[in-house]
């Protein structure tokens, strides 16, 4: 059992949400870890505990990789564009990204990409780091290839390249890829400094404190197909060899992945600062308000659900690039929308209630690991 004290701040009626944080580390599924929670634009839980690889105590600007987390903030970054008429949802991407149309992509529309519909799940052959750092490669690469099935069809996780799919597209029709408008459209705006990537020096940057791999019953041989799945689960995490998708944890720690921008999946963020945006999601925070009412609204209808083409079926359902309220997922329920990312960490926000929430850890849990949904079932209490 671990006994690690609990600092922060939480306001009456949300303390059901601080015994929850100090049961995962008592537990011993914690190391270092920190929740905020906003209601209306205030902050209503700030707490964080632990300590980062070095030893240091986490605090309230202890930043992490948060995943696939990356995904809501990058999502927000093209909604907001559509919102300003820079870009529409339901156009074909091949509108502003011509190069796209080969292979018969040409009526794919941003929404269908957004909703994990457009076939382009890993690329088709090899990559380097050194491609991903430069970016061109990667979406010329994406742009040619064939899709693994027909666009709008069906839906598959597409882990690693929502990212440059829905970083391009945002490049054609702005001008900014998402780390340039997440700083300039809502970073210097809120007063925060999160960022797709990171110079590892950074002293407040904390890394993923892997834990060792635990024994595993005997099982049977795996078969061709159980191999075959494995490889192209790798293929998907790793973008076909650039990293090791197998060993996603141990890769976020390499100074090669933390220098490039991976817009959906190596934003580097504190907890307040994921809680921060989203709550400029639903009604404003210090007079900046990300999102309209009605793009929420919009956002929030059902894209994808159910069996994926490849991939295991986990209850998840998307609306427009946000993960939905789920069996799995269930956040605030009904009317959340965010994202969460490998490891157990989370962000959404609720707009029925005005709550935004963030869960950021340094200790990664396995596929049933059960932090983040304590931490909302709490939450749910409170309300």
């Amino acid at each position: 059992m671990t006994v690690a004290e609990v600092r922060g701040s939480v306001s009456a009626g949300f303390h059901a949400v601080t015994d929850a944080f100090g049961a995962n580390f008592a537990r011993g599924a914690e190391t270092g870890a920190a929740v905020s929670v906003y209601r209306h634009g205030e902050p209503v839980v700030q707490l964080h505990a632990g300590a980062t690889d070095d030893g240091s105590a986490v605090t309230q600007a202890t930043r992490s990789v948060v995943f696939s987390v990356s995904k809501g903030i990058t999502t927000i970054c093209v909604l907001m564009a559509a919102e300003q008429g820079l870009l529409s949802l339901d156009s074909p991407v091949a509108e502003y990204w011509p190069e796209f149309a080969a292979n018969g992509k040409d009526t794919v529309t941003l929404r269908q990409m957004l909703a994990h519909q457009a076939g382009l799940v890993a690329p088709e052959h090899p990559m380097t780091m050194q491609q991903l750092q430069e970016w061109f490669p990667v979406t010329d690469a994406l742009a040619a290839q064939k899709p693994m099935w027909e666009p709008g069809t069906a839906h598959a996780y597409h882990a690693i390249t929502f990212g440059w799919l829905a970083g391009e597209a945002l490049r054609r029709a702005t001008g900014h890829r998402p780390a340039e408008w997440l700083q300039h459209h809502i970073a210097e705006p809120l007063g925060i400094h999160p960022s797709f990537g990171i110079d590892p020096s950074d002293a407040d940057f904390s890394y993923q404190n892997v834990p060792p791999p635990s024994s595993t019953p005997d099982r049977p041989a795996a078969t061709t197909a159980d191999l075959e799945a494995v490889a192209m689960q790798n293929r998907i995490m790793g973008m076909h060899g650039a990293f090791d998708g197998a060993h996603l944890f141990d890769s976020a720690n390499r100074s090669d992945f933390l220098a490039a921008e991976l817009p959906a999946a190596n934003l580097v963020a504190t907890a307040d600062e994921l809680a921060r945006v989203y709550a400029a999601t639903v009604g404003g925070r210090n007079g900046v308000e990300l999102l309209q009412p009605a793009t929420v609204q919009d956002a929030l209808r059902v894209q994808s659900s159910g069996p994926p083409f490849v991939g295991a079926d986990w209850g998840l359902r998307w609306g427009t690039g946000f993960m939905i309220d789920s069996p799995t997922r269930r956040m605030a329920g009904p009317g959340s929308f965010g994202h969460d990312g490998a490891g157990g960490q989370l962000a959404f926000a609720h707009a029925g209630t005005g709550l935004s929430f963030a869960y950021v850890t340094n200790r990664p849990g396995d596929d049933a690991d059960s932090r983040a949904e304590s931490l909302c079932e709490a939450l749910r209490s409170c309300l």
